[in-house]
């Protein structure tokens, strides 16, 4: 089982000739409305990814708040029609989440809304988590409160289970942090802003991935866009997958496709090894780029398969 805890958003993507100056008013071409937030898109990678497996229990859960109006509840429905339980989200006395995404050619601008997704608790954290086992994973970003996310990754590693942490949007964190996180994925900006490096080419890469190492992570994933990840399994297996390359129609959901399929496949799906599960999800990404939107925009198993010709898409 996945339990992902992370924010729930109504996503407005608006589609533009180019972004409007200071002060300036332009009409955008086209408009799209429906489910995002980092959190959700990665559930529903998961799921959607998952539906290969699915022996009739949902292969991921979602952790998260949103408001008790029409909005939340059109939500909450999204993600259920997507395969992500729903059981732990509730809806409370304030606001959905929102972002605000303009879109212009492979340029995209992201303002976010944080509205009930700043009500999550420890309460329930623990609620979610209390029959989690050592074969479970918790994937979490940082769009909900950090000293929440903080509790939720100390919780899981105290139940043996495997953490994961894609530091979006990136912020100063504490060392307690990086000693909860098995799987840590950030990408060049959130590297940056993590550790100081710019990971512009393999030297700083690899600098980049010993500091997350230093911190205490065991696997490091650097999500790099068109030039593909960098990977190091705690000094062990360092290499580079580049992303295959495609026509980037909607860079937003790439990264949060990308993560959500690392932590279906790596390590729940046996046949896979962390390289191969790394390649696995650069590859789903790909797809994502190719396609408008955030969920509706992320793979099933069988698209990423039949582009790749590979059961297991190497």
């Amino acid at each position: 089982m996945i339990y992902v805890l992370g924010s729930i958003n109504q996503d407005i993507s608006l589609e533009m000739e180019r972004l409007p100056k200071k002060g300036e008013t332009l009409i955008a071409d086209g408009c799209r409305m429906g489910l995002g937030g980092k959190g959700a898109n990665q559930a529903v990678a998961i799921a959607r990814l998952a539906r290969k497996y699915d022996d009739g229990r949902k292969a991921v859960h979602m952790i998260g708040k949103v408001g008790a109006d029409a909005v939340g509840t059109e939500l909450i429905n999204k993600l259920n029609e997507y395969g992500v339980g729903t059981d732990y989200v509730g809806q409370v006395n304030r606001a959905t989440g929102t972002a605000v995404i303009t879109v212009s050619g492979k340029d995209n601008r992201i303002m976010v809304y944080g509205g009930a997704n700043l009500g999550i608790t420890k309460s329930d954290v623990d609620e979610a988590l209390q029959n989690a086992t050592s074969s479970d994973t918790l994937l979490c970003q940082l769009e909900v409160p950090t000293y929440i996310v903080g509790y939720a990754l100390r919780q899981a590693r105290s139940y043996g289970m495997t953490t994961i942490l894609n530091p979006a949007p990136a912020k100063e964190l504490p060392d307690d942090f990086y000693y909860n996180v098995d799987i840590i994925a950030p990408n060049e900006t959130e590297t940056q802003i993590l550790t100081g490096i710019n990971p512009k080419d393999w030297d700083s890469q690899y600098a980049a991935m010993q500091e997350f190492h230093r911190r205490g992570v065991r696997y490091v994933v650097l999500t790099l866009g068109s030039n593909g990840c960098a990977i190091s399994d705690n000094g062990k297996l360092i290499a580079h997958l580049p992303a295959r390359k495609v026509t980037a129609v909607d860079t937003t959901g790439a990264g949060d496709t990308f993560v959500g399929a690392l932590a279906l496949t790596y390590p729940h799906v046996g046949m896979y090894s962390f390289q191969e599960a790394c390649l696995f999800a650069t590859r789903a990404s790909s797809l994502t780029v190719s396609r408008r939107g955030a969920a509706e925009s992320i793979p099933t198993f069988d698209e990423v398969c039949e582009l790749y010709s590979n059961k297991i898409g190497r």
